[in-house]
């Protein structure tokens, strides 16, 4: 099998067609994510809910994030920046994880 025409075919139309040397480059100039806000920021989600989210304001008891969900408290202290989810989906119980 001649797998440098399976690697041209797969790249056709695609932003996969981007060679190793470039990458670097890719990577300087992504666009960052938003900074934080009230309104939680979602990083990751799987169809069991909200698995990594960010923001300047706690979750409080709602619905949506996943058992284990971790927070980012982004203008949080030094015992109060990272927040696990120990609810359910239904409703939220975030607790700060402490050194």
């Amino acid at each position: 099998m001649d797998w440098g025409s399976v690697d041209r075919d797969c790249r056709k139309g695609s932003n996969m067609g981007r060679d190793r040397f470039t990458l670097a480059f890719d990577h300087h100039n992504m666009v960052p994510a938003p900074k934080g806000v009230a309104t939680p920021q979602v990083i990751f989600k799987s169809e069991d809910g909200i698995l990594l989210a960010y923001g300047i304001s706690v979750p409080g008891s709602v619905a949506g994030y996943a058992t284990g969900c971790l927070f980012l408290h982004t203008d949080g202290t030094s015992d109060t920046a990272l927040h696990v989810n120990e609810g359910d989906a239904t409703t939220a119980g975030f607790v700060a994880i402490t050194s």
